[in-house]
C-alpha cells in the first residue's frame, strides 16, 4: 500500500528536512527535490553526511505517514467488522454489535517561513536553504555533497 504525503513548502516552495545523524533542520526547492525522485540518497548540509533521502524527513512528515497507514488499517477493520456484523446478526440466535473504530486526524502540513539563508551549488545548480551563522565554516550540498560554502 502507498500512500502520499503532501508538504505545503514556504512562501518560496521550500520544504523541511531534518538530519538523521545530527538533528539540523534545512530546506530543499521543492521541484528541485522532486525532480531528483531517482536519487537514491543526499547530504545534510550541515555536517555533510550522506544517507537515504527518507531517513531525512521531519518527525511530522512521519506522523503524517504514520497516521495514515493507521487510518487505512481501521477503515479495513471496520470493513472486515461491519460484514461479519450483518451476517451473524441475520442469525436469530446470536446477535453482534459493532461500533467502528474512529480515525486519527490527518493535518496538512505546512513548511513556515524562517531565516534561513539560501544558498546554490555551483557544481549542480542545485539550492538549500540553511540556518547560516559565522560559527558555521562549511554548507554541504544536499544533493551532490560538495561544499558550497567556505569561510
Amino acid at each position: 500500500m502507498k500512500f502520499k504525503v503532501e508538504i505545503e513548502g514556504d512562501s518560496e516552495g521550500y520544504i523541511a528536512f531534518e538530519c538523521p545523524y545530527c538533528k539540523s533542520e534545512f530546506k530543499l526547492n521543492a521541484g528541485e527535490y522532486k525532480d531528483c525522485s531517482e536519487q537514491e540518497k543526499i547530504f545534510c548540509p550541515y555536517c555533510g553526511l550522506e544517507k537515504e533521502k527518507e531517513s531525512f524527513y521531519t518527525p511530522e512528515v512521519i506522523e503524517q505517514a504514520t497516521n495514515m497507514a493507521k487510518n487505512y488499517m481501521l477503515e479495513e477493520i471496520n470493513k472486515a467488522f461491519g460484514k461479519m456484523s450483518k451476517e451473524i446478526n441475520k442469525s436469530k440466535v446470536v446477535k453482534m454489535e459493532f461500533k467502528p473504530l474512529k480515525k486519527v486526524n490527518v493535518s496538512n502540513i505546512k513548511t513556515e517561513d524562517t531565516v534561513e539563508e539560501q544558498f546554490q551549488c555551483k557544481n549542480c545548480k542545485k539550492h538549500v536553504k540553511v540556518l547560516y551563522c559565522s560559527g558555521k565554516s562549511k554548507v554541504f550540498c544536499s544533493y551532490c555533497g560538495e561544499d558550497i560554502w567556505v569561510m
